[in-house]
């Protein structure tokens, strides 16, 4: 079988998980054929990766002036992800791209345009959105098994210190990149992305995701940022059910990903760590940690899985399906990410970024918090309907 020829555009950051797998677990399907960065030391392994032959660009353009690929897998920062698509497509490869879509959502419509051009597939790499778990999950959905959704709420506080602030060329948490492009790098479109946009593909058709009739946010910043890193984001989902999505960074404890999701006649629970706290916001009958499980009015319990099992398998379905010459969007496509994309504008349009009150903040080891936002957050999640605004200035 002829090698699919792969093409990494960005190899810092997130890209280090794909170069770890095609480093650790060598496929003889794929041939790595160019890297593209314009600071590509940001790499651990690019010595390994140059010892193997593989040649360095600084850019996509000049990889194509002498070069094809089959697949691009771009790990980019949000402002770049419309180029690179629209170069990788014209030059025909296929694409992974890392969430989110893109920064404005005017561009929806040109990247699916330039695809359907192309004929190839571009594929947007929430993580769980390609997981078996939520797949399983979401054929549930699909097929009735638990009657119309009532009510969705996700939480995730992860705290992150100044230096996840500054990393990178100096995008991180702003609204527009240094050549005026949108950007908004938040906690809600960038490391808690994949949860807010679960909350829409899991109640969504076969390679899409349900669009929100009406959202609203409350948008907080404590650190030194121009956009936000605490929200909370309520949606009217179709069919009435509410959504909410909960999510800080200036917090001095983690919880890891829980969600809680009602339907008509069951509860969907997932809690990534078994903890006292995490069994005080989930029903006493889930006991399945680290795994998506149903729970019917019935009695039965349905469980789906581990949603971050296998991190790679986005890779490597994209691998699969540039070696069979596969076009459109597979489980998450152009049109599935774009409904995260029209509700981080809308949210960006409509809802003022306000800061927190100085008496608040309090930074230990380089981390900004905020002083009560983590019970806070616990508490609008069994509540959805408190308020967050109580933390900011006037």
């Amino acid at each position: 079988m002829e090698k699919v020829k792969v093409l990494f555009v960005g190899i810092g950051g997130y890209a280090y998980t794909y170069i770890n797998e095609v480093l650790d677990h060598p496929d003889d399907q794929i041939a790595v054929v160019g890297l593209v960065d314009p600071y590509p030391e940001a790499c651990p392994r690019l010595s390994e990766l140059t010892a193997r032959d593989i040649p360095v660009f600084a850019d996509m353009e000049a990889f194509f002036r002498t070069h094809t690929a089959d697949l691009a897998v771009i790990t980019t920062p949000i402002h770049l992800h419309t180029r690179h698509i629209l170069c990788a497509l014209a030059h025909g490869a296929n694409v992974l791209c890392e969430k989110p879509l893109c920064a404005d959502e005017a561009d929806i419509t040109l990247l699916q345009k330039a695809r359907d051009a192309a004929g190839k597939f571009v594929y947007i790499g929430y993580q769980w959105s390609w997981s078996e778990a939520i797949l399983a999950l979401k054929r549930d959905c699909m097929a009735g098994c638990f009657g119309a959704a009532r009510e969705l709420k996700t939480i995730v506080l992860w705290p992150r210190d100044r230096a996840y602030f500054t990393r990178g060329s100096g995008w991180a948490g702003r609204l527009r990149a240094a050549d005026g492009s949108l950007l908004y790098d938040s906690v809600a479109c960038n490391a808690a992305a994949h949860y807010l946009h679960n909350l829409f593909f899991v109640l969504g058709g076969d390679g899409t995701a349900a669009q929100p009739e009406s959202v609203t946010a409350e948008l907080l910043r404590a650190n030194d940022i121009e956009n936000f890193d605490t929200a909370r984001i309520c949606c009217t989902m179709p069919g009435g059910a509410a959504a909410t999505f909960l999510a800080a960074h200036p917090v001095d404890q983690t919880l890891n990903p829980v969600f809680l999701y009602r339907f008509e006649h069951a509860a969907v629970c997932y809690a990534a760590d078994d903890t006292p706290l995490t069994r005080s916001l989930l029903p006493e009958a889930y006991q399945e940690y680290g795994r998506i499980t149903a729970l019917f009015d019935n009695g039965e319990k349905r469980v789906y899985g581990n949603p971050f099992e296998n991190s790679c398998r986005k890779f490597h379905l994209a691998v699969d399906a540039a070696a069979r010459g596969l076009s459109g969007s597979g489980a998450c496509g152009i049109e599935a990410a774009a409904v995260h994309t029209r509700v981080i504008n809308e949210i960006q349009r409509s809802c003022p970024v306000r800061p927190v009150k100085p008496a608040l903040l309090r930074c230990q080891d380089n981390l900004v918090s905020v002083d009560g936002l983590f019970d806070a957050m616990v508490e609008t999640f069994r509540h959805p309907e408190n308020s967050l605004l109580p933390f900011a200035a006037l």
